[in-house]
């Protein structure tokens, strides 16, 4: 009887030592340490160069009025979320962008891009701890990483409009065909 609590305890105390050395080393799907920061995502986002803007182009464009971002626009995607798009420069229907996917829409006062007054920004991070729906991360920012929509609102005030595509939660190639 004894022996066989003793094997019963030993198996169950290599479970769990195996289990902590898998959260350690980062060999499991945990939740990350630490979410991404404001901070890091506001300086992600404001880095130009290697992104593509939507459909190859730079131009300033007027904003749906069906938009919450009622202005002129310009929306850049990182390699990882451009390798996602067809020739015709949109994801398609039914498909998801993959992890690490940035997208950044440049909000400015008029179409010569005088003045931006901020930007919105999605970033594809499912195991981030501020991750929403589909695993993105949202955040909205004016002025700068303090100043908006925090990542830890986890897209409250963006899910409701977002969630009414079918395009991986991107309402742009609905919006601005």
């Amino acid at each position: 009887m004894y022996m066989r609590v003793a094997i019963i305890m030993t198996l169950f105390i290599s479970i769990l030592l195996v289990q902590c050395k898998s959260d350690m080393t980062g060999n499991n799907n945990a939740e990350p340490a630490t979410a991404i920061s404001d901070q890091e995502l506001y300086d992600q986002s404001i880095i130009t160069s290697g992104f593509t803007y939507y459909k190859n182009s730079d131009a300033y464009l007027a904003s749906s009025p069906e938009s919450a971002h009622n202005q002129f626009h310009r929306v850049r995607f990182n390699a990882t979320a451009q390798a996602a798009l067809t020739d015709n420069g949109k994801l398609p229907e039914g498909e998801s962008f993959p992890e690490g996917s940035l997208i950044v829409k440049e909000l400015h006062a008029d179409e010569n891009g005088t003045g931006m007054n901020g930007i919105a920004i999605m970033i594809k991070r499912s195991n981030d701890p501020n991750a929403a729906e589909n695993g993105w991360v949202w955040a909205e920012y004016f002025k700068s990483a303090n100043d908006g929509f925090s990542v830890s609102t986890k897209g409250a005030s963006c899910n409701g409009c977002h969630s009414t595509n079918d395009r991986d939660k991107v309402r742009l190639f609905n919006l601005v065909p």
